[in-house]
């Protein structure tokens, strides 16, 4: 690199190299890199991933939301969500059935079939020295390949089977990738082996890498099923040791005091069913008032109507339907998410537009 930077003149490259780098109290970090600690997850990159779904798969319906609402999403929408989803890619989700691709085995499958189309001259095996096994190769592809695949080695490996590609879980140290059909041609599979044996994969936590053996035999499936089961968040979690006294007890209290998530979702169901019905109402009997509001005004009721104005009814529906449309409205200042202390007018706006859907 410091060649690189110097037959160049990129000084300032390889000063940010070097301070960030190449210096020698930067030399632990290179040796941290195969850490399980240490994430390798793209950060940012991640996190506009999540603020783009926030926006545009919960929050499409509200213009800007206030604190308590986006608070309640978060928790109430958003949480259960991102849960659901982990459960579904935990290794241990509805053991010894199919289960679809990852996106990165999506990709390797991709760019395994194109790779394998591409001709390969005749003095490849000359210039470039592939080895299956450790799965290298020193041509200028292999580098740069966003999956470490080049054509040399793709081609250097025999026909592969279809359960391979669920399989296939890239590792962080050589050889990125071992499985039983990676093997050179003419060559036969060899034997199941974990791929966490002696590495780091790239899923940080797999309970369970494919190996379909395991779920053979008297209840093979029932004892990983028990004792080595993958939790909500797709970690793997020990289960109370059987025949324990106060497995029963924990599980009775947990029962009690953390119902399940259909049973709290269900009580919402109802709640909320309950809330719109009881608007529904509402909005029959303001329908009906406005009738005999129209027709008593067309009538010329002088008594009546001067009963009506002096108590003011009504007045607080159309303050709301003030205070909804200057929310609606644009080219204004944006509303506090509170009102001040003895603003009433500030405080009535919250209490009308809090939590309100403007309506496509």
């Amino acid at each position: 690199m410091y060649m690189f930077c110097f037959q160049r003149g990129l000084r300032e490259v390889w000063g940010y190299f070097w301070t960030s780098w190449y210096a020698p109290k930067r030399w632990k970090l290179w040796a941290r890199s195969t850490s399980p600690y240490v994430s390798r997850l793209r950060t940012t990159m991640n996190v506009e991933n999540f603020w783009k779904q926030l926006k545009h798969g919960f929050l499409h319906n509200h213009l800007c939301p206030r604190l308590d609402l986006l608070v309640w999403i978060l928790i109430t929408k958003v949480t259960p969500a991102y849960l659901m989803r982990a459960q579904l890619l935990a290794d241990g989700y509805r053991l010894g059935r199919s289960k679809p691709l990852t996106p990165f085995q999506k990709q390797f499958k991709t760019a395994w079939i194109t790779l394998s189309k591409l001709p390969i001259s005749d003095d490849a095996d000359r210039k470039y020295i592939t080895c299956v096994e450790k799965w290298t190769c020193t041509c200028k592809a292999y580098p740069y390949h966003p999956c470490h695949l080049c054509k040399h080695l793709v081609q250097a490996v025999g026909p592969l089977p279809a359960k391979f590609w669920g399989q296939v879980i890239r590792r962080r140290t050589v050889p990125l990738y071992r499985h039983p059909a990676l093997v050179a041609k003419n060559q036969e599979m060899g034997k199941y082996v974990e791929p966490t044996d002696g590495s780091i994969t790239d899923g940080d936590d797999h309970a369970w890498s494919g190996d379909h053996a395991v779920l053979e035999g008297d209840g093979g499936w029932r004892d990983f099923d028990f004792r080595e089961v993958p939790s909500l968040l797709g970690k793997r979690c020990r289960s109370p040791l059987a025949g324990s006294d106060d497995t029963e007890d924990e599980r009775e209290v947990h029962r009690h005091f953390f119902p399940s998530a259909d049973a709290q979702e269900s009580d919402e169901e109802e709640e909320v069913e309950e809330k719109s019905q009881q608007l529904l109402n509402l909005a029959d009997d303001l329908e009906r008032a406005a009738e005999i509001l129209r027709a008593q005004a067309s009538a010329k009721n002088s008594i009546w109507m001067s009963s009506i104005l002096r108590r003011n009814i009504g007045k607080d529906v159309s303050l709301m339907v003030a205070d909804i449309e200057r929310y609606e409205s644009t080219g204004r200042k944006r509303d506090n998410t509170w009102g001040k202390k003895g603003d009433k007018e500030a405080n009535r706006r919250v209490a009308n537009t809090m939590g309100y859907q403007i309506q496509n």
